[in-house]
């Protein structure tokens, strides 16, 4: 509880700090895209700066906020801004919109005439978040600043129109059902970007490539580069299954959270993919992904490529932390051994898995059509 309320005490402070930049005039076609997770060029706010600049080039200026080292926009034009500095509170404050895929925005001064966009980060019906989960008195007054400093928030179906966005306080009014800009390219054709991948890792033609991105468990207070405490998939034998259930070669790329990036894979036969910068771009390239809990599997399932979850910890998950839709009513085969991983791949009837697919994306209420990005330049231009 004391956590909370010094998060709540911080913002309240900052945000009374920051009125100063309520000094300078706010410019009306400047868009601020604010990757808050990372703050690097991808997730939904890279899509919707390559829509824009495709569909409204020269009309609005772009400010993306970007760390050091991280790669930049591919946007010269892009106004690029280190997180933090005076220049990216000038920036923020005077952005006519603000589009973020965090809840973060709760300490800025809400000036007439601003409009503040949240894509989120996640879509489908999984995880459980904000409230439902964390319910302190001192956070859910962090959860009100933010829902009341946000004027719109993209929703992915219905699941989380119904409970997911109501559980981050947002009303009726301020949920829009577009899906995720991040998913657009999903829907595209993007065998080029398919192609960049495998040619980034020198994958050949002829080579299935399967990614596996499990979701951090743990803190981050003892991260370590022992490869043996993040992974207990067994990849060698996980590429001869697949070999001998959809034939071809196989090569395995293992992507795990960003602050693992220094752990250790050089004794696994297997493609670092920790630092690649885009998600969705690996998610284009995969033939098959292996998952758990992460949203990822929502979007990669629009694809009607195979998904695989290995979670040995699912009932337990599911017991002290919770899913909006059971797990038992998801269409992945759900695996919590190796073993189990390999039967059900072996056993793998793609026919069923696709009627399976889209019978979820209807229970789930999915909005998701590959418009999001346009929406989002259409409420803009509305407002």
């Amino acid at each position: 509880m004391w956590v909370d309320f010094i998060g709540y005490a911080k913002k309240i402070m900052i945000k009374g700090v920051l009125h100063f930049f309520c000094l300078f005039s706010i410019e009306k076609n400047k868009i601020t895209l604010l990757n808050e997770l990372s703050y690097t060029y991808g997730d939904s706010m890279k899509y919707i700066d390559q829509y824009i600049h495709y569909h409204r080039k020269g009309k609005y200026k772009i400010v993306f906020p970007i760390k050091k080292g991280a790669i930049l926009s591919e946007y010269t034009d892009d106004v690029v801004v280190a997180p933090g500095t005076f220049q990216y509170f000038k920036e923020l404050i005077t952005s006519r919109v603000i589009i973020t895929n965090a809840g973060g925005v709760s300490y800025l001064p809400k000036r007439k005439g601003k409009t503040i966009i949240s894509t989120w980060h996640g879509g489908g019906p999984y995880k459980k978040t904000s409230t439902d989960v964390y319910n302190s008195f001192w956070y859910r007054l962090q959860v009100k600043m933010n829902a009341d400093n946000t004027d719109y928030i993209l929703s992915s179906c219905r699941y989380f129109t119904d409970f997911e966005a109501k559980s981050m306080g947002y009303k009726t009014h301020k949920i829009i059902p577009a899906g995720l800009p991040r998913n657009d390219v999903l829907f595209a054709r993007h065998e080029a970007v398919k192609q960049k991948v495998r040619k980034n890792y020198s994958i050949p033609d002829d080579v299935k490539f399967i990614l596996f991105a499990p979701t951090f468990r743990g803190n981050f207070i003892n991260v370590n580069s022992n490869i043996e405490d993040y992974i207990e998939l067994d990849t060698d034998k996980l590429v001869a299954v697949l070999e001998e259930k959809f034939g071809s070669k196989w090569i395995c790329g293992v992507r795990l959270h960003p602050k693992l990036s220094d752990v250790d894979m050089s004794e696994l036969n297997v493609i670092n993919c920790t630092t690649y910068p885009d998600m969705q771009e690996l998610l284009c390239a995969a033939d098959v992904i292996i998952s758990d809990y992460s949203s990822l599997i929502w979007d990669y399932s629009f694809t009607y490529r195979p998904i695989f979850l290995y979670a040995p910890d699912i009932e337990e998950y599911e017991r002290e932390r919770g899913f909006y839709m059971p797990s038992a009513e998801w269409p992945f085969p759900i695996a919590h051994d190796n073993e189990e991983m390999f039967r059900n791949i072996l056993s793998f009837d793609q026919d069923k898995y696709v009627e399976d697919v889209k019978a979820h994306h209807i229970a789930s209420g999915s909005y998701e059509a590959g418009e999001a990005c346009q929406k989002v330049l259409e409420l803009i231009e509305r407002k």
